[in-house]
């Protein structure tokens, strides 16, 4: 055999030789190592129907529920209108909401109200023409249930206000 003819078998002898090892390291485990595990299936599943009530633990009466929304309807060319604004009963203080425009007009501005209270009828300073008004503003400002009523913690909910007619 010439040189040439040694160089080349060599070289495809190692190439091959190679190619098996990444072959057996590849397949090892498969072949000698543990099977692989797989998880068991929860049997007391029940169907999905929508969510549960779950216990949430005692109230933290050092926290301020706030409720939100994303829009709000208001009928258009009045200052009479119906809204759905109100204190959680799981407050331990006052709320005082405003709404206002995203041009920083105050539409509306409450008095203190009470825990477990709402406020359904409101008359708001300007009638709305018909539109969509949207990065309306409804801020609310807490305060404690004492002679002083110190300010708390407050804050602003964005939403969009929707005058129809």
């Amino acid at each position: 055999m010439n040189k040439i003819t040694k160089t080349i078998l060599i070289v495809v002898l190692a190439v091959g030789l190679v190619g098996s090892g990444i072959f057996v390291g590849m397949n090892w485990n498969y072949w000698f190592g543990d099977k692989h595990v797989t998880a068991d299936v929860y049997d007391n599943a029940e169907d999905y129907t929508g969510d549960k009530d779950t216990y949430t633990g005692k109230k933290n009466t050092d926290t301020i529920d706030i409720p939100g929304f994303d829009t709000m309807n208001f009928k258009v060319d009045t200052v009479e209108q119906s809204v759905n604004l109100y204190n959680p009963k799981e407050n331990t203080c006052y709320f005082k909401m405003t709404i206002i425009l995203n041009d920083g007009t105050r539409l509306w501005e409450s008095k203190l109200v009470e825990p477990n209270k709402a406020i359904y009828d409101i008359t708001i300073n300007q009638s709305l023409s018909t539109g969509i008004y949207d990065d309306c503003t409804l801020k609310y400002e807490c305060f404690k249930m004492d002679e002083t009523q110190t300010p708390l913690n407050g804050s602003e909910i964005k939403f969009t206000l929707n005058v129809l007619e």
